[in-house]
């Protein structure tokens, strides 16, 4: 059965562990600097292919970053690998956590059948990133399809008489009303590109083989969430309980090549919480 590792500290798998809840935080105020920005990149480079004006390819880019700025995604990394020397170094406070190995069947699971402990009704999916560019293409290409012919059909024409216009008034006032349905339209398509936002990355992570438990979050202040702080900053969050279910939630946990907790008191710890059954082994990377 697949298994999808969380990297964390040893505190993180604490309280993990002790609440039976996962934590899922802000991915754009995560460390890459580039969360949740490449979808402008791929939707430019397909707009040059296809030879779109200049001025509505910088209109395009200046619609996508709006929608960034309104919106953003909580999310609950893991990864398809539970030993990586670059996973402990980045986020498992040098090596000194752990890798929880969670079932990626009871994760799909969990996404239909999860309680968002703020009370709020956002659930989360289960997604993969995509760090190849023909990957991130095919996943873009039939929204910037609809999104380039709409723009063809004149969304981003300025309404109104123009310089040496000879169209009648009536003319003029059709002509304006098919604009703003045609923006409209764009809008709407513009939208669609959100839930891809955060499921690009550099082909330079591309080792990390990532997963993400991902609910989305409005940053206008009326989405329902948590907050926590962080070393420099205010993250929000939310946190989901992991459920009652038939089959177990975690299947193998990895100690960090730092980690100096005793087997006896992991499986002590796991069995008086609740999960009982799982594999707990050190990491085989030399590490100091």
């Amino acid at each position: 059965m697949p298994i999808l590792y969380h990297y964390c500290s040893t505190q993180a798998f604490y309280n993990i562990i002790h609440n039976k809840t996962i934590r899922l935080s802000s991915l754009s105020l995560s460390n890459d600097s580039m969360e949740g920005k490449l979808v402008t990149e791929v939707l430019t480079q397909l707009a040059e292919q296809d030879s779109l004006e200049q001025d509505d390819i910088k209109k395009l880019q200046q619609s996508v970053a709006t929608l960034e700025q309104f919106l953003d995604a909580l999310g609950f990394c893991l990864s398809e690998e539970g030993d990586l020397l670059s996973q402990w170094r980045a986020y498992t406070a040098d090596a000194t956590g752990f890798s929880i190995g969670f079932s990626k069947e009871y994760l799909i699971k969990l996404t239909t059948n999860s309680l968002c402990k703020t009370g709020s009704e956002s659930g989360f999916s289960l997604q993969r990133v995509k760090y190849n560019i023909e990957e991130q293409i095919e996943l873009l290409k039939p929204i910037y399809d609809k999104i380039k012919d709409i723009v063809k059909k004149g969304a981003y024409i300025m309404p109104g008489r123009r310089l040496l216009d000879l169209r009648t008034d009536d003319e003029i006032e059709r002509e304006n009303e098919k604009i703003k349905k045609a923006f409209e339209s764009l809008n709407s398509n513009i939208l669609m590109l959100f839930p891809t936002l955060f499921l690009l990355k550099n082909k330079g992570f591309k080792e990390e083989k990532e997963w993400r438990l991902i609910s989305y979050f409005i940053k206008n202040g009326t989405d329902k969430c948590c907050f926590h702080a962080d070393s420099d900053k205010i993250v929000p969050h939310r946190d989901f309980d992991l459920i009652a279910n038939e089959r177990k939630s975690i299947e193998k946990i990895f100690l960090g090549p730092k980690n100096k907790t005793p087997d006896y008191v992991i499986n002590s710890f796991l069995k008086q919480s609740g999960f009982e059954g799982v594999t707990v082994v050190p990491s085989k990377t030399s590490y100091r």
